[in-house]
C-alpha cells in the first residue's frame, strides 16, 4: 500500500494562489454601477450625505465668516486706494460692499450644506462614509484658499489701476450717490422677496418633476430611493439659498441702477429680473 507523502487537501494551493495572484486588485476609487447600487450602497450614501452636508455647511460657513470680512477689508481698501474711483463713488461703493460682506456668510452656509449633501453621498457610497470628512475638509480648504484669496488678488490688481487722464476717473455727484444706496437697499428686497417667492411657488412642481425623472430612470431601486432623498433636501434648501441669492444680485444691480438711472428704474429693473428667473424656472419646470 502506497501512502502519500501530502495531504491531497495541498496539492492544489499554489494554483490557487496562483489564481489570486493573476486576479487584478480592486479599485478602491472605482465608481459605482449605478445598476449594481445595493442597500448597502445606500445606507453609506445616506450617512455620507448627512455628514458632508453638515461638514461643509458648517464649515463653508465659517471659512466665509472669516474670509468675507476679510474680502470686504480688502475690497474698500482697494476702492479707496484707486485712482480710477472718485471720493463720491467710493463713499457710495462703501456701505454696498459691507453689506454684501454681511450676507455672503449665509449664502456660503446654505450653499455649502447643498453642495456637501450631494458629496457626501457620492463619496460615502463609493468609499465610505469614513471617508466623507477627508473629502470635504478639501473642498472647505479649496473654498477658504483659492475663491476667497483670488477675490482679494483681483481687487488688489484693479485697485493698482492708473488712470491715463482725468477723465478715465468714475464719479458721481452726491445726489446719484444717494439715489445708488436707495436704490440699492429696494432693489435687493424686491429681488430677494421675488425670486425667493418664485422658487417657493416652483419648488413643487420642479420636485415633482425630479421625482418622476428618478423613478423613469434604469438605475437600481436603492439608488433611486436615494435620489429621492437629495432632491427632497435640495427643495428645503432652495427657497433660503434663492432669496438670500437674489437679495445679493439685487443689491449690487440695483446700486448701479440707482445712481445711473434713478430709484424707480432701478426697483424697475430687480422686477424685471425677477420676472425673467421665474420665466425661466417655468420653462424648465414645465416644458
Amino acid at each position: 500500500m502506497m501512502i502519500q507523502s501530502k495531504p491531497p487537501v495541498f496539492t492544489s494551493a499554489p494554483r490557487v494562489k496562483a489564481q489570486n495572484e493573476n486576479q487584478p486588485p480592486e479599485d478602491p476609487n472605482k465608481e459605482l454601477n449605478e445598476k449594481d447600487f445595493s442597500w448597502t450602497d445606500l445606507g453609506k450614501g445616506v450617512v455620507g450625505g448627512v455628514v458632508g452636508g453638515a461638514i461643509e455647511g458648517v464649515g463653508i460657513g465659517a471659512s466665509s465668516l472669516v474670509r468675507s470680512p476679510q474680502v470686504a477689508f480688502h475690497t474698500l481698501k482697494a476702492v479707496w486706494k484707486s485712482k480710477m474711483l472718485g471720493p463720491v463713488l467710493k463713499s457710495t461703493l462703501t456701505p454696498v460692499v459691507i453689506a454684501a460682506g454681511i450676507t455672503a456668510p449665509v449664502f456660503a452656509a446654505l450653499g455649502g450644506t447643498l453642495y456637501g449633501m450631494f458629496e457626501g453621498f457620492k463619496e460615502g457610497a463609493e468609499k465610505s462614509p469614513l471617508a466623507v470628512p477627508a473629502a470635504a475638509g478639501n473642498t472647505i480648504k479649496q473654498f477658504h484658499n483659492e475663491l476667497a484669496g483670488k477675490a482679494v488678488e483681483a481687487v488688489t490688481e484693479l485697485s493698482q489701476k492708473e488712470p491715463e487722464s482725468v477723465e478715465e476717473v468714475y464719479e458721481i455727484r452726491v445726489i446719484e450717490a444717494g439715489k445708488g444706496l436707495v436704490g440699492g437697499a429696494a432693489a435687493a428686497a424686491v429681488a430677494g422677496v421675488g425670486i425667493g417667492a418664485s422658487t417657493l411657488v416652483n419648488v413643487p412642481g420642479a420636485y415633482v418633476k425630479a421625482s418622476s425623472e428618478i423613478w423613469k430612470s434604469d438605475v437600481a431601486l436603492p439608488l433611486k430611493v436615494g435620489g429621492q432623498l437629495l432632491a427632497t433636501g435640495a427643495a428645503v434648501l432652495a427657497v433660503p439659498l434663492a432669496t438670500v441669492g437674489g437679495a445679493l444680485y439685487g443689491l449690487g444691480t440695483g446700486a448701479y441702477h440707482g445712481y445711473s438711472e434713478g430709484i424707480l428704474p432701478a426697483v424697475g429693473d430687480a422686477a424685471k429680473d425677477v420676472k425673467k428667473y421665474h420665466d425661466g424656472v417655468c420653462e424648465v419646470v414645465y416644458k
